[in-house]
């Protein structure tokens, strides 16, 4: 996954239904048919921009998400988490090709025993299809404080939807701040290249409370086929439509395989004095989840389900192996909604 900018282990029975509801309403929705009329009827819009529920053909605003971007993105991130994602992640992007990525960390530990450097680990959901966009709701936690001198960057979650993708849009937690950036695979030199921080006017803006804890929602799709141009786009619920975070294009990576990834990801550090990773103190009473994940092949939107993705690590998974024994893990929806609560 990406670096860093500055500045109820079960989910509720009705928040849960109410995503599943939203989620039926929009298979509807989109595969509804024009009611039968005496005459011609008049060209309507299939989108209730009234309604503002995020769907994948809710209209574009032409607008961007206020953000830093480019060298200031950079900068705002730090020279030091933008090298350490980099080198991590293109080690992981590279192993897509051959399947999931796994746990850098056997998974059924039952103990932390001391590690040394940044353990690297991650639990979700992988795409076995190629896809030419992804969409996912994904929760936010602006009130994780993480200290200066804590070494470590949660970015939970984060989604990349392909081997061909440009972009990966991660929600990241870590001493220079809280927000929402936009990774750039396509660029000469990949690092983050838009950040939103998770302030008030983004709360304001950008999330809603229908999955339960405060949300936002991100479409992130291939806009050209031929120059492989990508877009992410973040759903503007003041409004109803979406607005752009971020634009890049490579079409030498439009032959790249394998899926993508919704996925808890986290680098941290041995701390002595509590015998598991950094995070684990400040993030303690969190939850992070994914919800709504669907794919776009051919122009058609499927939620992730076990035929068109896994589970990484599969079958149970230990929370020893993410350096944090508080977590747990649970699939609301398999494999469409992911909860990882410390």
């Amino acid at each position: 996954m990406p670096s860093a900018p500055t500045s109820p282990s079960r989910s509720r029975r009705s928040p849960a239904r109410r995503v599943v509801v939203a989620l039926l309403a929009l298979g509807a929705l989109l595969g509804a048919t024009a009611p039968a009329t005496a005459g011609p009827a008049p060209a309507q819009s299939t989108v209730d921009t009234t309604a503002k529920v995020a769907r994948p053909d809710s209209p574009t605003s032409g607008r961007l998400v206020p953000a830093l971007r480019g060298e200031a993105a950079r900068e705002a991130t730090g020279p030091v988490v933008n090298e350490q994602f980099r080198k991590l992640s293109e080690t992981r992007d590279a192993k897509r090709a051959a399947g999931p990525v796994a746990a850098e960390r056997p998974v059924g530990t039952t103990s932390l025993p001391p590690w040394s450097g940044a353990l690297h680990a991650v639990w979700g959901a992988f795409p076995n299809v190629n896809s030419d966009g992804a969409m996912a709701t994904h929760t936010l936690n602006p009130g994780i404080s993480i200290p200066s001198g804590n070494p470590d960057v949660v970015y939970a979650p984060t989604l990349d939807p392909s081997g061909k993708t440009c972009i990966e849009v991660t929600t990241f937690y870590w001493q220079g701040g809280n927000g929402v950036g936009a990774w750039d695979w396509c660029a000469a030199s990949p690092g983050f290249a838009a950040v939103a921080w998770i302030d008030a006017t983004f709360m304001s803006t950008y999330s809603d409370t229908h999955l339960g804890p405060p949300a936002y929602t991100v479409k992130d799709v291939q806009t050209d086929p031929v120059t492989n141009s990508w877009t992410a786009y973040l759903f503007n619920y003041s409004t109803g439509y979406w607005d752009a975070l971020f634009t890049s294009a490579d079409a030498g990576k439009l032959t790249n395989p394998g899926g993508g990834w919704s996925m808890f990801e986290v680098y941290t550090n041995y701390n002595s004095a509590t015998g598991e990773g950094y995070y684990c103190t400040e993030t303690a009473g969190t939850l992070f989840a994914a919800a709504g994940i669907s794919i776009n092949v051919g122009g058609t939107w499927s939620l992730l389900d076990t035929s068109n993705s896994s589970i990484t690590p599969p079958g149970s998974v230990s929370s020893a192996s993410l350096g944090c024994t508080g977590l747990s893990f649970s699939l609301p929806s398999a494999n469409d909604y992911w909860q990882v609560t410390n």
